[in-house]
């Protein structure tokens, strides 16, 4: 999922090189661990969702395209994906995430209500990513004018 304004400020930090592509890995970094640790968090509020916390331990971030580039994971597949979005008619899928979800489609039937933990986690974390990212260019052009 992408989000307006990340891309602007994500392509200006680019042109800062080296340094400015570090800043985007690091922040990226801390922004992923940050939502997979709120999606377990989340997830092991509901008491009878995840009762061995199996699927809440299993949820983790993982670096692609050496760390510019993060994804996160269930890996209790597709129990998972059961719990965030529903099953039968109980089904509750946020806008945007349909694709997602309709990857774990089976049938239509279940009786499973929704505990939603990772596009909550998805959405608090994104805020403060965007920020950071923010901060982390206006950091970086105060260093390289100072400089100057």
């Amino acid at each position: 999922m992408r989000f307006k304004g990340t891309q602007e400020t994500i392509r200006k930090l680019r042109k800062l090189g080296h340094e400015g592509e570090n800043k985007i890995k690091q922040v990226t970094a801390v922004a992923a661990n940050e939502l997979a640790t709120k999606a377990a968090q989340n997830l092991s509020s509901y008491n009878d969702a995840d009762p061995t916390g199996t699927i809440a331990q299993s949820i983790n971030a993982k670096p692609k395209n050496d760390g510019l580039i993060w994804t996160i994971a269930v890996n209790q597949v597709p129990m998972g994906a059961y719990l965030e979005f529903g099953t039968g008619t109980f089904v509750d899928i946020p806008a945007g995430w349909e694709k997602i979800a309709w990857e774990f489609y089976v049938n239509g039937q279940g009786t499973l209500h929704p505990r939603p933990y990772l596009y909550p986690a998805y959405y608090e974390v994104r805020r403060q990513y965007k920020k950071d990212l923010k901060d982390a260019l206006e950091h970086l052009v105060r260093q390289y004018n100072s400089i100057r």
